[in-house]
């Protein structure tokens, strides 16, 4: 059943669950399998019925908590975010996932003791996880520690170097320190992986701004407000 999933084959997944859901009605594993088939095909009240169900089985079940998380997470409730990952958390304190958004939440909460000890606990159980380390990249930013910082997100990007975010990061780390062309380096590398979004074109001219580069800069505004007409800052700099 994951696997159908995981091929996009939706249908014989959803078929495949509706036999296993006859044998064990109450599986948290079967159950969990039928929120990822509803998920995938887009069936928000399918998958929203099928976690009350399973968390009418075990209120704690970690990875049903982690879906209820993150959509709160994409509204912005984040009080109501941690909730759902300290549900996740009792029902199993190592969950990576749960650990992981728990650490985001708190970072988001203003809570960097406690997201700091989360993400490291991450990376205690999973070395090779950059997205713990951009945040401790960025939790060392908040403390105006740009070196750490910097030595945290180029970790991050050594083992995953086309996540956009990071990028835009390691620009942000190294510009506080005055390396402006590596800078400049860092933020071109993410616009090549996201030429549609106008972040990097805002920081580039920014830069460009600030350097007396006028044309490069004027070229970067511009970009801007094609991508986001609403973005007024571009329109105050030209």
């Amino acid at each position: 059943g994951s696997l159908l999933v995981s091929a996009g084959r939706l249908e014989e997944a959803s078929a495949q669950v509706d036999k296993l859901l006859t044998m064990a009605p109450e599986n948290e594993d079967v159950l969990m399998l039928s929120v990822m088939v509803a998920k995938a095909s887009e069936n928000k009240k399918k998958k929203s019925e099928v976690i009350k169900q399973l968390l009418a089985v075990n209120p704690n079940q970690p990875d049903a908590n982690v879906e209820l998380a993150k959509e709160q997470m994409l509204r912005r409730n984040y009080k109501l975010a941690k909730s759902y990952y300290e549900r996740g958390l009792k029902g199993d304190p190592e969950n990576i996932d749960v650990l992981s958004g728990y650490g985001q939440v708190m970072y988001y909460n203003g809570n960097i003791n406690i997201s700091k000890e989360s993400f490291e606990k991450v990376l205690e159980l999973d070395p090779q996880n950059s997205f713990s380390y951009s945040f401790l990249g960025k939790i060392a930013a908040e403390e105006e520690n740009y070196k750490v910082a910097t030595e945290h997100i180029q970790k991050a990007i050594e083992i995953d170097d086309d996540i956009y975010d990071y990028w835009l990061d390691y620009g942000q780390y190294l510009r506080y320190q005055g390396e402006y062309k590596k800078t400049e380096e860092a933020w071109l590398k993410a616009k090549s992986l996201e030429p549609d979004y106008f972040l990097s074109y805002a920081y580039l001219a920014g830069l460009y701004d600030e350097q007396n580069r006028f044309n490069e800069a004027l070229e970067m505004y511009r970009k801007v407000i094609e991508l986001n007409p609403k973005y007024y800052f571009a329109y105050e700099s030209l």
